[in-house]
């Protein structure tokens, strides 16, 4: 033995050993190789964006063509509120699961994959917090109470857990960066909290179309109508949207760039 006690070693008929660096790198990325799922990641990134664009378009469909448009300010009050669901299903879902699967997807050099990264989750953030506040803003300004919903609670606390997420990955990951240590730790934990949190937010949208549509069904709108259909049709983009996104994350990258998830 070296003396040294802060290299792994590893147990082979009862002799112990350290292992060198370049040793030990590899055993790092055969067992990152071992997590991935086998399918080709940049080929689900294909229906991704295809679910993406798709439920964008039905999304803006709905509340300009059936619901009257967007506005930040108007007498009539629903088209402040028409912004919250554009904004939130744009922003964290779409925006947020192309930030998740950059890793996996872009043929470009890691640095520039973290920093897509990075800058795709802010603009979800931004987008996410605007369209809370313009649900708020339709609900003060319309005389209606606030977070009295199940879907309100978990938007609120959805949107301070993304902010912390991202807050603690510029900082750990990015600028100023945490040590080696603290980096190859806190990225199991740090994938696994965003894989969690970005269910919760396709779940939490499922809850916003379902409580909607129920609204809207009991001031009038036909429940076989195009309208509703349109808003169930969303809904499943989203539920498929999801899905691709997390199978996408879990695939394999392609064969030129294996270390997606290493932590650096």
């Amino acid at each position: 033995m070296t003396g040294r006690t802060d290299d792994p070693i590893f147990f082979c008929k009862d002799v112990f050993y350290p292992l060198n660096n370049v040793r030990r790198k590899k055993v790092e990325e055969e067992e990152e190789e071992d997590m991935g799922l086998q399918l080709n990641a940049l080929h689900l990134s294909y229906v991704v964006h295809v679910l993406g664009v798709a439920g964008a378009v039905l999304v803006l469909v709905w509340n300009i063509s059936f619901r009257g448009g967007l506005a930040w300010e108007s007498s009539n009050k629903n088209l402040i509120f028409n912004v919250h669901p554009v904004l939130m299903l744009i922003g964290l879902v779409i925006l947020g699961g192309e930030a998740i699967i950059s890793y996996k997807a872009l043929p470009f050099k890691k640095a520039e994959k973290k920093l897509i990264h990075l800058i795709l989750h802010a603009i979800a953030l931004v987008l996410g917090i605007i369209g809370i506040y313009m649900a708020f803003k339709n609900h003060n300004e319309s005389g209606i109470a606030n977070l009295y919903s199940l879907h309100s609670w978990l938007g609120i606390g959805i949107i301070v857990l993304y902010g912390i997420q991202w807050i603690y990955g510029f900082l750990v990951f990015f600028y100023p960066g945490g040590t080696a240590d603290i980096r190859r730790e806190s990225l199991p934990w740090h994938v696994l909290f965003g894989f969690f949190l970005y269910i919760l937010v396709v779940a939490n949208a499922l809850l916003g179309f379902l409580e909607k549509l129920t609204f809207l069904e009991s001031s009038g709108i036909a429940k076989y109508g195009s309208e509703a259909f349109l808003v169930n049709f969303t809904a499943i983009v989203a539920i498929l949207y999801g899905t691709f996104v997390l199978l996408t994350a879990l695939s394999r990258a392609p064969e030129e760039d294996n270390h997606s998830y290493s932590a650096i």
